[in-house]
């Protein structure tokens, strides 16, 4: 989230003309145009399908779930310290240092997420609450699009103002460091018993919870007029008893 929002102002930055001070202070980006931007987004949307689509299954096939999502986020703090020291290299190579870049993120986000969401389905009880797991992974996920781009913009700017354009990549590669070891706490859950087992144990616990027909056949019934005003029904009189005088 924070490397979408850090790449374009990166690389439409205008090019430094000041020396740098390694191995921390130093400007600049690529001065390059919307267009070209553009163009760059466009290959990384197409290899981005590419790696989700065949990439990704055949890697899951071989090495799991777990295996592949700490591989990817191992390598995101080392691709946040390089990106800012692409604007380093000769001016001939800036292009295929920044390229390469963008297909090293395309590929670890393509196989980061996928696992990410396929270890939180497989780690829910049951699936009578796995909507609401995944209401609360969404709600996490929608919070940090709104968080992370806004901190990294603050922190980019105060980088600016020191001369170091660095600043927010590398401090958001320490927050993926702490990602990357917080993954060796995880484990891969295993599903025991066949499928067609576990779809049988979700119906017998789903029969028994209270049908939705039931619920709107009692809404239904509880708005009908001889239920919002009941007429008072006549009371009898007790057995044994008359109007007449005792005898």
């Amino acid at each position: 989230m924070s490397f979408d929002q850090l790449m374009p102002i990166f690389l439409s930055s205008k090019v430094s003309s000041e020396p740098p001070n390694l191995p921390f202070k130093f400007m600049g980006g690529f001065a390059m145009s919307s267009k070209d931007e553009g163009v760059l987004m466009v290959g990384q949307g197409i290899y981005s399908m590419f790696a989700q689509a065949i990439v990704f299954p055949l890697l899951a096939k071989r090495f799991g779930c777990l295996r592949i999502f700490r591989f990817t986020v191992l390598m995101w703090p080392l691709l946040y310290l390089l990106v800012p020291y692409t604007v380093l290299l000769p001016r001939q190579f800036r292009m295929l240092g920044i390229s390469f870049c963008l297909l090293w993120r395309t590929t670890a986000q393509a196989l980061s997420y996928p696992p990410n969401n396929i270890m939180l389905a497989n780690s829910a009880p049951s699936m009578l609450v796995l909507g609401a797991i995944n209401g609360v992974a969404g709600s996490t996920a929608s919070l940090c699009r709104a968080l992370g781009p806004t901190i990294t913009g603050f922190v980019h700017s105060k980088g600016l103002n020191i001369g170091v354009s660095g600043l927010a990549w590398w401090i958001t590669g320490l927050v993926c460091i702490l990602g990357a070891l917080e993954s060796f706490l995880m484990e891969e859950p295993k599903i025991n018993g066949s499928i067609s087992d576990l779809i049988d144990e979700e119906a017998i616990d789903d029969h028994t919870l209270i049908s939705p027909l039931s619920i709107d056949a009692a809404l239904v019934a509880a708005t009908r007029p001889e239920y919002q005003n009941p007429e008072p029904r006549p009371q009898k009189d007790p057995v044994g008893s008359s109007d007449g005088p005792a005898s």
